[in-house]
């Protein structure tokens, strides 16, 4: 009989964290961390053609993805037009670098994050602010890793960088301050549960 998805992660994990090391950078605009994160993720998978937040914020106004004075500033459909005009260039195959998505379960959205977490891919999700505060406003971070909390039997770490803080912050996975709940109620248009990943040029 087979374990559950959660449990035999939790299996992996207690066997050895998970860890991308992303360099954490500080958003640009009280509202760009859609291009924060973008940047982030974009140079970690082509550190030989590092992107500038600036030049990001740039081509995002200029072209309508980015409103920095009105909601939802950067939307995910348009995180995934920024990502895909950085990216498309870069590859000499058709396939796309860009993956993205939108996660409904609990045990899904797990799986996605190891998954891609095991194929050196940080994830942008789209969460809350505050993960406790649902009236904080939709926010977009870069998931770096996961790990088994060291005080807590059971309870999964999820480790980002937040581009509001400039860290690398933790929290857990489940909850009402989990990392799930913010990510399933950030208010963005389609964005319950959605995410984006970039892969390194083969």
């Amino acid at each position: 009989m087979s374990l559950p998805v959660e449990e035999q992660l939790i299996h992996q994990l207690e066997l050895g964290p998970l860890s991308l090391p992303v360099k954490p950078i500080q958003q640009k605009k009280i509202t760009s961390c859609g291009e924060a994160a973008m940047t982030m993720a974009y140079n970690y998978a082509y550190p030989q053609t590092l992107l500038k937040e600036l030049d990001v914020i740039a081509f995002s106004m200029a072209n309508g993805y980015y409103i920095d004075n009105h909601p939802p500033f950067t939307s995910p459909e348009n995180m995934v037009k920024i990502a895909k005009y950085y990216t498309d260039d870069l590859n000499e195959y058709s396939t796309s670098a860009v993956d993205s998505g939108n996660v409904t379960m609990q045990e899904q959205g797990l799986k996605l994050l190891m998954g891609e977490l095991q194929n050196n891919k940080p994830v942008i999700i789209d969460v809350l602010t505050h993960l406790n505060n649902q009236y904080s406003g939709a926010h977009f971070v870069l998931v770096t890793g996961m790990s088994m909390d060291s005080k807590h039997v059971g309870v999964i770490m999820i480790h980002y960088n937040d581009p509001l803080t400039a860290h690398n912050e933790s929290a857990p996975w489940s909850g009402k301050a989990g990392v799930w709940n913010a990510w399933q109620n950030n208010g963005d248009p389609d964005g319950a549960g959605w995410w984006l990943t970039i892969s390194p040029q083969e």
